[in-house]
């Protein structure tokens, strides 16, 4: 067996304790290569039996069940594993809820990992605590290229010395779920030599919907030249838009990040508000042709009137853009919840020739709901 992977519950157990029986000194998979395992603290006492030489790829998450109790000594079990993991290993993941079950000792060996099999380790995710001093081996990996922080603030030393040290090398792929997102980007977007080379590496970023998409932030993740996916999943409060970004914001993204594929900026409100017109839409399709998912704000209080003074402007630079045939190729583009306000048959005549425009392709409004947006999808099918 070369794979395990799967939720492990109790009905395992009677089957795990016979394992343990029968090979009480030696791994009962040799082979085993690749381990991913969804479970409860009681049976993280079993999980050393999953382990072998060969193991390249170790991914635990683990959840509390009713019976969890903080006080028992399973999360050693937990520490114990990892202390064994071997040196060949390329891909470590390991979630642990909640919080508490990330014992020093845990801490302490995911830093002895990392230290051990840091020539091998492609991809990193610890969903626990890291010290200064673990951030810091992990910035020196060699062969990371794939990296998700969670709960790890981003160390005060690294604000305050220019160091001589190239972080990151190799990284392409970088998730931040942390509070201190903005810190982490204007640290890894900034032009310090121990961090520049990120500038042309990196090509996907997720910030994980902890903070709204504003100026500042798309102005210094703009400096990573090569993004093909860039995602931040934010959602607006009930009470108001969140979405700061202008028409000139994102005009600037879209010639700073040209190789785009994937543009999530937040979900959409009810609250029509933002700045950001349709006007936008025409800068990412004609700058980003490769674009085949985008999610967006774009205010549509006067979008037929926004459409036709597209098609009436004597600006240059956006005629050019508008009569360009590069266009990308979204086949259905997601609204949510925008609200699309029309005055009948001729503004939805000309909210059509506008997108179509825009997107030639599309032919699907994602939504949560609004008639006005259904009638726009069967226009654009006919």
């Amino acid at each position: 067996m070369r794979q395990v992977t799967g939720v492990i519950t109790r009905r395992f157990e009677g089957f795990f304790e016979i394992l343990q029986l029968s090979s009480p000194t030696k791994t009962p998979f040799p082979n085993l290569r690749r381990l991913n395992w969804r479970t409860y603290p009681s049976l993280l006492r079993f999980l050393h039996l999953f382990l072998s030489p060969r193991t390249i790829a170790f991914s635990v998450s683990v959840y509390p069940d009713a019976s969890f109790d903080p006080n028992t000594m399973e999360r050693d079990c937990l520490a114990e594993t990892v202390a064994g993991l071997p040196t060949s290993l390329r891909e470590f993941t390991l979630c642990v809820h909640p919080a508490r079950l990330g014992s020093e000792e845990l801490k302490e060996e995911v830093l002895n990992t990392i230290q051990r099999c840091g020539q091998t380790l492609k991809h990193l995710e610890i969903d626990v605590e890291l010290s200064d001093v673990t951030i810091h081996n992990v910035m020196r990996l060699p062969n990371l290229g794939s990296w998700r922080i969670s709960r790890s603030s981003l160390p005060p030393t690294f604000a305050g010395s220019p160091g001589t040290t190239t972080y990151l090398p190799a990284l392409h792929s970088l998730a931040l779920s942390v509070m201190d997102t903005c810190d982490w980007i204007a640290f890894l977007a900034s032009s310090r030599p121990t961090v520049n080379g990120l500038r042309s590496t990196l090509t996907e970023l997720n910030l994980s919907g902890h903070h709204a998409a504003n100026p500042t932030l798309i102005a210094q993740i703009c400096a990573f030249k090569n993004l093909t996916r860039l995602d931040v999943g934010w959602s607006c409060p009930e009470d108001e838009c969140a979405f700061a970004l202008t028409d000139d914001d994102l005009s600037h993204l879209s010639l700073a990040l040209p190789r785009l594929e994937w543009l999530m900026l937040g979900h959409q409100c009810d609250k029509n508000t933002c700045q950001a017109t349709f006007r936008s839409l025409l800068f990412l399709s004609a700058r980003c042709p490769k674009l085949a998912f985008l999610s967006i704000h774009f205010n549509t209080v006067r979008i037929a009137r926004d459409i036709e003074s597209l098609f009436e402007t004597g600006d240059p630079g956006v005629k050019e853009l508008r009569d360009s045939p590069t266009r990308c190729q979204i086949g259905t583009l997601s609204v949510f919840k925008t609200p699309l306000p029309l005055g009948g048959s001729d503004e939805l005549d000309v909210v059509k020739r506008g997108f179509l425009n825009v997107f030639p392709q599309l032919r699907e409004i994602a939504r949560r709901y609004g008639r006005a947006w259904q009638s726009l999808t069967e226009a654009l099918r006919k």
